[in-house]
């Protein structure tokens, strides 16, 4: 019986991830190296207005904080689209009840689509983050405001939240019927935690006399002001991403095993 669920686990995870895992960390890389390549070639006064609004210093911090969202979104769109494939298309090619006719659980065939996803999704997400370290490697040393251990950290901090917002996606996808609706519901919750760094840039005057407000919500450049700490912060941050996540799948098992499939 474990032989054959195990065989099972990797019909489906062939099935679910195909060559996106590949793809996306081919691309995920080249996005990595051509940043840091192109960011130094663009116009003073573009690299001098990116320093300025969100209030960082040198041709590192700027590059960084372009790496940042590039590991984010990179990490969550690829782990969205396998999701939408795994869970909505069943559904709206009215293929889902065939597939839970085998003698396996909800939940087994739940884990069997959405796990290998969200290890590919973190996979690239953790090699963006050491390429990151290594391009990043020419603009540290004395006297500079970025470090290799602060860029690697923070790559696995976007990583982290990624995967937790992959996790809190299922919960709604196994309700929709429609791909696209899918896909707007995740950028939806993609945009979210960036509103706030949004608002930095349009908008600076509403975090005066806010300072320590600013400093937890502007995700991306707070993790350049204290590059220092994000070694330690990393570490709480993949601890609470590991119970958020946790939290999230049973909660979308519970609602799988008790949804109508209709």
């Amino acid at each position: 019986m474990r032989a054959t669920l195990r065989r099972y686990r990797l019909i489906e995870a062939r099935h679910a991830l195909g060559w996106l895992p590949l793809v996306s960390l081919l691309v995920g890389i080249a996005m990595v190296v051509f940043t840091a390549v192109l960011m130094p070639l663009f116009p003073p006064p573009v690299i001098t207005f990116m320093e300025r609004a969100f209030l960082i210093r040198g041709m590192g911090a700027v590059i960084l904080l372009n790496e940042y969202v590039g590991i984010y979104l990179m990490v969550f769109f690829g782990g969205a689209t396998g999701l939408i494939r795994a869970l909505v298309e069943p559904r709206e090619n009215r293929a889902l009840d065939m597939l839970l006719s085998k003698p396996i659980s909800r939940r087994a065939f739940l884990m069997a689509r959405v796990g290998p996803v969200l290890l590919a999704s973190m996979a690239v997400g953790v090699v963006m983050s050491l390429v990151l370290g290594l391009v990043v490697r020419p603009f540290t040393g004395e006297g500079a405001n970025v470090s290799v251990a602060g860029a690697v950290g923070a790559g696995l901090i976007f990583t982290a939240l990624a995967v937790v917002l992959l996790c809190v996606l299922v919960v709604p996808l196994l309700l929709v019927h429609d791909a696209l609706q899918g896909l707007l519901i995740a950028f939806a919750m993609w945009i979210l935690p960036m509103i706030p760094t949004a608002v930095l840039l349009y908008r600076p005057d509403l975090y005066e006399g806010r300072d320590r407000l600013r400093d937890l919500l502007v995700l991306g450049p707070n993790l350049l002001w204290y590059d220092a700490a994000v070694p330690r912060l990393t570490a709480i941050t993949l601890a609470v991403a590991s119970l958020g996540a946790w939290g999230a799948l049973v909660l979308g098992t519970r609602m799988f095993e008790r949804a109508e499939l209709r």
